[in-house]
């Protein structure tokens, strides 16, 4: 009687704790694209920008079907439940050419992203791409905002930057083109939250560089990225980025404590690929000088800045690799894991504890 009470406990605490784990589906970006949806007389007269349709338009019609089926059939079938797909910003590609394709463009991926039919809501952000173009900020904020609101069942979102909480899980989504004098302040207060145990920082711009561009927020304002910084150490916070297409863990050392930022791809060329040619695990100048072509002006620059860098860096991983990301959450064990997946592989590519990094 005594074991069988015992029994009982053990599978009663496991059941709870099965029950308990959350799943959430990460996306990089996507610039979802159909030729109709751009005015072709503006879009000629810019080779580059026209090359980029070209490209986006044919992964979105030949890509993307195969890709989001896949991640549908994911989100209904993973264990731990799936409780939300999050999108890091680029959903669509925009340079629509003028007001009304941009209207139309923003119509166009939201019935898209519907079209899906995802069993559990999205999570979306901004990302350049979605803000660039004539009417483009305007079709963001008359379409976007209402999908949001939509997915979520919030109408008091109403602009980019918000906080979402799905359990124990905080999402906390910031604006990098918000110039208000408060935003820093607003992100430090939607990040607090007291009943929040894993708290994520959704950003299209990386916080921290991982290649040779050397993008990242506040790149030019130090002041305002060591602000940015502690509040994201000081809460704990994970941070999901994406823009630069590449797949990368990076673990950076504060005077608080580390920050963890996890960079996603998710504009699939090849649904069958399932390694990197190239891996990067050493950070440092390198990932300029090994790429001397890029913006020849400003290589110096951008070596010092990465050997700077290089000396609050204990982790690095980065390549380019394109697929999705699984994060799942266990309250139990105060653990956080990652499963990257490369194309439409169900098998992982690799599987991490983000939680150890964060230590």
């Amino acid at each position: 009687m005594k074991r069988s009470l015992i029994c009982f406990f053990v599978l009663l605490i496991a059941s709870t704790t099965i029950a308990h784990e959350q799943s959430f589906l990460v996306l990089g970006d996507i610039h979802y694209d159909r030729m109709e949806d751009h005015d072709m007389t503006w879009l000629s007269k810019k080779p580059d920008d026209l090359r980029q349709v070209k490209e986006y338009t044919q992964i979105t019609k030949e890509v993307w079907p195969v890709f989001s089926s896949h991640l549908r059939q994911r989100t209904l079938q993973h264990d731990p439940a799936v409780k939300a797909v999050v999108q890091l910003g680029d959903l669509s590609e925009r340079l629509a050419g003028s007001e009304k394709k941009a209207d139309q463009m923003a119509r166009a991926v939201v019935t898209a992203v519907e079209a899906v039919n995802m069993p559990v809501p999205w999570i979306i952000i901004k990302g350049n791409h979605d803000i660039t173009g004539l009417g483009a900020v305007e079709a963001f904020h008359n379409h976007y905002i209402p999908l949001l609101q939509k997915q979520l069942k919030r109408n008091d979102v109403t602009s980019s930057g918000y906080a979402h909480q799905i359990g124990e899980n905080l999402f906390v989504a910031f604006d990098p083109w918000d110039k208000s004098e408060g935003v820093l302040d607003q992100l430090d207060k939607n990040l607090s939250s007291p009943d929040a145990r894993f708290k994520f920082l959704i950003v299209h711009v990386p916080v921290i560089p991982i290649n040779e561009r050397c993008w990242y927020l506040y790149r030019d304002e130090p002041r305002k990225r060591e602000r940015l910084l502690e509040i994201i150490a000081r809460n704990g916070a994970v941070v999901l980025t994406t823009r630069l297409h590449l797949y990368s863990i990076v673990r950076r050392e504060t005077d608080y404590e580390p920050v963890v930022q996890l960079s996603f791809n998710s504009v699939v060329r090849d649904l069958d690929r399932k390694t990197s040619d190239k891996v990067h695990t050493r950070y440092g100048q390198k990932l300029a000088t090994d790429h001397p072509e890029c913006e020849t002006s400003t290589l110096i620059q951008r070596i010092h800045l990465l050997h700077e860098e290089s000396r609050y860096v204990s982790f690095f991983k980065q390549q380019d690799l394109a697929g999705y990301g699984l994060i799942t959450t266990n309250p139990y064990g105060e653990e956080i894991f990652l499963e990257y997946h490369a194309g439409v592989n169900k098998t992982p590519y690799e599987r991490i504890c983000i939680s150890d990094l964060l230590k």
